[in-house]
């Protein structure tokens, strides 16, 4: 850990960061999104969701439960990782960017995208975008390289390239996030028999889930811990009653719906970070909520 510790940056990030005017920290801080949970979690539930009807990549359902099971792995991932290195952010990682004509209304938003805090390596942002980009690539594209996967691989670089610019990470964490990314995605492809068996990926979060646990009892953790447990517990019940495919775009709304209240849920969570058992009862059922969206959308309308 020492050799990962030492001179991360090589200089960039001072260089970068310290020449970026106010309108490029805040394209970048706009920019670093797709690479957030909550763009990722977005992502995941529209290939989930929306199925066939997915204008262009639409995908069978349990190929996008792939992808979302990709998403609960490197949460739970990630917190195993920089609690185990528990390596520094660069100076100043937690300041945010003082720009005038910005609204004072958006200034707490910009403080939020545009900083980072707790230890710094692998970056998340980094991993996470390889991981749930990446699985995007590979059950809509496929395995042969083609425009789709170098615009994913664009949004990568990007999204990493961001972290720097915003003075949040060094250029070793980007570049170590990313291959880790790389690595791991290719690892539970294989798993999943292509991303076919989604609940193989959804069993590996649990397992990650209860090393994180293992490793600090904290918010984060048990949150990890009891959305793996969640999704898992909620495919194994209705994997077999989920269609493939949704029968018309109003189902798909539908389900979108109920994702997004599940989200909305699971986003409270996270703001109030109630007690730990809350916490993590709170968890499981956001994201079994998520995992049954597309089956509540079917016997909602059938109603």
């Amino acid at each position: 850990m020492s050799v990962v510790g030492s001179d991360r940056g090589i200089g960039l990030v001072e260089v970068l960061h310290g020449s970026a005017s106010e309108p490029v920290l805040l394209f970048f801080a706009l920019l670093t999104q797709l690479g957030d949970v909550w763009f990722l979690f977005v992502l995941g539930g529209l290939l989930y969701v929306v199925g066939d009807q997915f204008p262009r990549w639409g995908i069978d359902r349990r190929r996008g439960l792939f992808v979302l099971a990709l998403l609960l792995t490197y949460v739970a991932l990630i917190g195993v990782l920089k609690n185990f290195f528990l390596l520094p952010r660069p100076p100043g990682a937690g300041e945010s960017p003082v720009i005038a004509w910005v609204p004072v209304a958006f200034q707490g938003v910009l403080a939020s995208i545009a900083t980072g805090s707790g230890p710094g390596f692998p970056s998340g942002h980094a991993f996470g975008s390889t991981l749930v980009w990446g699985g995007f690539a590979l059950v809509v594209f496929g395995d042969d390289v083609s425009p789709g996967w170098l615009g994913a691989a664009a949004v990568v670089g990007l999204v990493s390239l961001s972290r720097l610019v915003l003075g949040v990470h060094y250029l070793v964490d980007v570049v170590v996030g990313a291959g880790l990314g790389a690595v791991v995605l290719g690892v539970l492809y294989v798993v999943a028999d292509r991303g076919t068996a989604p609940a193989r990926v959804l069993l590996v979060a649990v397992g990650v889930g209860a090393l994180g646990l293992v490793q600090s009892v904290s918010f984060e953790s048990v949150a990890a811990l009891g959305s793996g447990v969640g999704g898992w517990l909620v495919w194994r019940g209705i994997a077999d009653s989920t269609p493939a495919q949704p029968s018309n775009r109003r189902e798909a709304a539908a389900g979108f719906v109920v994702y997004g209240l599940a989200g909305g849920f699971f986003a409270v969570v996270y703001a109030v970070e109630p007690s730990l058992i809350v916490t993590f009862f709170g968890s499981a059922v956001a994201v079994g909520g998520a995992v049954v969206a597309p089956l509540a959308g079917e016997r909602l309308l059938a109603r």
